[in-house]
């Protein structure tokens, strides 16, 4: 129903990472021998790294494109809403619960200082579209509108929660929403192999820090990459593919 979206956006490939399981043992390993001053694994015969090209491969991901850049510059307020509240009600047709409104708890809002929720969005259009709960199913003579914001949402998971996360996966950077909910166009003219590796880069480094116990970003590339280049540690498979 969303795919021809998520290939506007050159992003049809993501759809193949969903639910993971990630070997955090394996990672801990990797993140112990990591040097930040180089940006390579440092092992008993010399030193390796996670390449553009590794990334490429692995994910399907766009190279030749331009950078993926994030700014969280807020919009005008308008209509009584926060900026952030409007730009997201104008794409989406949602209004996201702020501190002190009727729909949020003072303690956790799903729109906080410079993020929002991934949980509350991804929740609230499933039931949007889940019959048990008396909403209209998604289907392919579903309006074009409904379709597009759907897969719109589903780029917010799916970034927000899985290749460009945080450590908590829960949250989104505004800077994001400027990309996924604009143009799709644009968002196919834009590196996003590129954009993956250097957060990788990125979480590896501020993981290697002894106060740090979490790892963020697109880890099961990493792993994806440690059974490539390290076949000793993969998984057996057996001749039946299990």
């Amino acid at each position: 129903v969303i795919l021809s979206f998520l290939i506007r956006a050159q992003l049809e490939s993501i759809r193949h990472f969903v639910g993971i399981k990630v070997d955090r043992q394996l990672i801990t390993v990797l993140v112990e021998r990591w040097r930040k001053e180089t940006h390579c694994f440092n092992f008993r015969e010399g030193e390796c790294t996670i390449t553009l090209k590794d990334v490429a491969i692995l994910t399907h991901l766009p190279i030749d494109s331009k950078a993926v850049c994030v700014s969280d510059h807020p919009p005008e307020d308008r209509d009584g809403l926060t900026g952030w509240q409007h730009f997201i009600h104008s794409v989406l047709g949602v209004k996201v619960p702020i501190k002190g409104s009727v729909d949020a708890t003072d303690r956790l809002p799903p729109l906080r200082k410079h993020q929002v929720s991934i949980t509350w969005l991804t929740k609230y259009f499933r039931d949007h579209h889940n019959p048990a709960k008396d909403g209209v199913p998604l289907t392919e003579e579903s309006p074009e509108l409904e379709k597009e914001r759907y897969a719109r949402v589903y780029l917010i998971g799916m970034i927000g929660g899985v290749f460009f996360s945080e450590k908590s996966s829960n949250l989104i950077s505004y800077g994001w929403l400027r990309i996924l909910l604009g143009s799709w166009d644009e968002m196919g003219e834009l590196s996003w192999a590129s954009a993956c590796l250097a957060n990788i880069y990125h979480h590896l480094c501020n993981a290697s820090l002894k106060a740090v116990r979490e790892v963020g970003g697109a880890i099961f590339v990493v792993q994806f990459w440690a059974w490539e280049h390290l076949p000793w540690i993969a998984p057996l498979q057996c001749p039946d593919g299990n």
